[in-house]
């Protein structure tokens, strides 16, 4: 093939504009946006929300109940964010944003593995005792039994 058949000339084309297109994706500057004085207030508004919904999480001592509301909550999440997709139907798809319940769950994993661990190494500890006391028991009531068999014999 020559290269100016029709065909390799549009491969050319193509290729030259693809080129082209993945170089300037690639250098391309991200542009900077900054929030306004009044968007920042609203964003430290919400974070602060965000962290006294986690620390209200946090002080709930019953496991159970406090996954339940976890639980409750994501699912109010999700159904707010189907009735925002009904609504517009013409918005960019993304990822539902969980605001840090992984992270959460993730402390709660970790907190409960941690306390399993404590109260096996309690158990353990109790039982190297125990040994150690029927062990140390049943020496003395050897050396007695010795004793009394000299004694005798």
């Amino acid at each position: 093939m020559t290269a100016s058949t029709p065909a390799s000339t549009m491969k050319a084309v193509f290729l030259a504009v693809g080129l082209l297109a993945i170089s300037a994706i690639a250098f391309a500057e991200e542009q900077k946006k900054e929030l306004s004085e009044e968007g920042l207030a609203v964003l430290n508004q919400l974070q602060e929300l965000r962290k006294e919904e986690d620390d209200a999480l946090a002080a709930i001592d019953d496991e159970n109940e406090r996954a339940l509301i976890s639980k409750i909550l994501d699912k109010e999440e999700d159904e707010a964010d189907k009735l925002e997709e009904t609504k517009e139907t013409t918005r960019v798809k993304r990822a539902v944003r969980r605001r840090g319940r992984r992270a959460g769950r993730a402390r709660a994993a970790r907190r409960r593995f941690l306390r399993r661990l404590r109260r096996n190494q309690r158990r353990a500890a109790q039982k190297r005792r125990a040994h150690a006391r029927r062990h140390r028991k049943n020496q003395r009531r050897a050396a007695a039994k010795i004793r009394r068999i000299q004694q005798r014999g």
